[in-house]
């Protein structure tokens, strides 16, 4: 078991709960397709300038803190352009509520405003797995070579790469942790389409991963 491939301290009956609630509020709407060549969708014909914001209420949105012993890292640097620190603003937020579950066990009810759809299912099965094996993980997980693509007005395709060789599940009852080792020493290569919602937010509904990607040989 590794923290990539998944592993929370809420129960099954939260879980499904919360998978019924986050299927109803979904936004619908776009195909889950993940961007490798041009598909025909319409691109934005200009991105906000730095200087302005084109989410006034991003800044206001919670920042999820995980437990003490977890921690992820994220690059400081933005891109300059506001729409795009947006997007990176709201899937890191994303990533980190996920995270602050399974290694708190708060905020599952807020699941369903950052993700949607197939995102949706396949973190709360990640989230699952922790919880049905009485696991969280600690240590520090970083994430580099932060990409945003720009498809439509309000849509977008997130690439980032995520090195996980200082993160280790951890056994809820013992406290102790179960080192990981995958052998191969590469990073996974995460890819994830995000609509903004009708809330405001940046939400993923389609997300896929591959390990070893080009992208991510440091």
């Amino acid at each position: 078991m590794n923290k990539q491939a998944s592993t929370a301290m809420w129960t099954a009956a939260a879980l499904a709960a919360s998978l019924l609630l986050g299927a109803c509020g979904s936004d619908g709407g776009s195909d889950g397709k993940i961007d490798g060549a041009d598909d025909g969708t319409k691109k934005t014909s200009k991105s906000p300038s730095p200087s302005q914001s084109s989410d006034p209420h991003s800044k206001r949105r919670p920042q999820y803190r995980l437990a003490k012993d977890a921690k992820n890292v994220f690059p400081e640097k933005q891109t300059g352009e506001a729409k795009k620190d947006d997007i990176l603003a709201d899937n890191q937020r994303r990533i980190n509520l996920v995270d602050r579950i399974i290694t708190t066990g708060k905020d599952a009810d807020d699941l369903k405003l950052y993700a949607a759809d197939q995102a949706f299912i396949e973190a709360t099965k990640y989230i699952k797995a922790y919880a049905d094996d009485g696991y969280s993980w600690a240590g520090t997980t970083r994430y580099y070579n932060q990409q945003v693509k720009i498809l439509s007005e309000g849509t977008a395709q997130v690439s980032y790469c995520v090195d996980d060789s200082k993160a280790n599940d951890k056994n809820l009852k013992t406290g102790k942790l179960d080192h990981y080792d995958s052998g191969d020493k590469r990073d996974t290569l995460e890819t994830s389409r995000v609509r903004r919602s009708k809330a405001g937010i940046w939400q993923s509904y389609s997300s896929q991963t591959k390990r070893g990607a080009a992208q991510c040989e440091e």
